[in-house]
């Protein structure tokens, strides 16, 4: 199976074919999700938190992440993989940043990564070229937050010239795609209209040139959601049913020995 490029990603948009992206950590839901047709795996650095069990997915460091990314390249056949540049790194400026891509390029194997740098543009946008100088493709994330200051989504004339104005300042600094996030659909419209590079989000719009759904909150695999019932995907009931089966026949005693 021919493994997808930049320009794929790039020409998916042209020719108005939108683009699936998933969020995954690890081997498996990787090779799952492949089988499912997915254009775009993205490494998240969410992984602190629902993963390893961190507090704040600002917790989450380059060493953390570079064994997950590499399992997420293993397990690829035809996606083009980004992982997420942690919060860590980005606080020490665009060196920091470039030495972090270069360990995720050398390390891990990834082609892109994302750089989220909303409301904080122009003050962060050298970190874009500091990835690209470190031999990856860039893929800044611009918009508003979902927690914190500004967050939520944000709407009007201002924030469509903002957004706007960064979008294209990105587009010309030779970016491979953009994650806008937290804009109403007019404005998300209008940027992909304008734009030949691809722009997608998690919480985006049917306008966008794709969508980004994160693996473990979209079949519903969290410890925490293991009793609700609201007919939304529980892989974490089935988990645990199974589980708890299978570890009552072992306090039984009675275990079959093909499992």
């Amino acid at each position: 199976m021919a493994r997808l490029t930049i320009q794929d990603l790039q020409d998916m948009k042209k020719s108005g074919k939108k683009i699936a992206a998933a969020v995954v950590y690890e081997y498996q839901m990787t090779r799952i999700c492949e089988r499912a047709g997915v254009d775009l795996l993205s490494v998240g650095d969410s992984l602190g938190r629902n993963v390893l069990g961190q507090d704040d997915v600002d917790d989450c460091t380059v060493d953390d992440m570079i064994p997950f990314a590499r399992a997420v390249v293993k397990g690829r056949e035809r996606a083009v993989v980004s992982v997420d540049m942690p919060t860590t790194p980005s606080r020490g400026g665009a060196k920091e940043v470039g030495a972090a891509a270069k360990r995720f390029r050398d390390e891990a194997g990834v082609d892109m990564t994302k750089i989220d740098i909303r409301t904080h543009e122009e003050e962060l946008f050298d970190e874009v070229y500091a990835v690209q100088e470190a031999g990856l493709y860039a893929y800044p994330q611009i918009g508003f937050p979902t927690q914190g200051v500004n967050k939520g989504i944000q709407g009007g004339p201002e924030v469509r010239d903002y957004v706007l104005k960064w979008a294209h300042k990105l587009e010309e600094a030779g970016v491979a795609m953009i994650d806008l996030t937290n804009v109403p659909a007019d404005i998300y419209a209008q940027v992909c209209a304008e734009l030949k590079v691809p722009v997608i989000g998690g919480q985006a719009p049917k306008e966008a040139d794709g969508k980004i759904q994160v693996a473990v909150s979209g079949v519903g695999y969290f410890a925490a959601t293991i009793d609700r019932d609201d007919n939304r995907p529980n892989a974490s009931k089935y988990i645990f049913d199974v589980m708890n089966d299978l570890i009552a026949n072992i306090h039984a005693g009675v275990w079959g020995t093909g499992q």
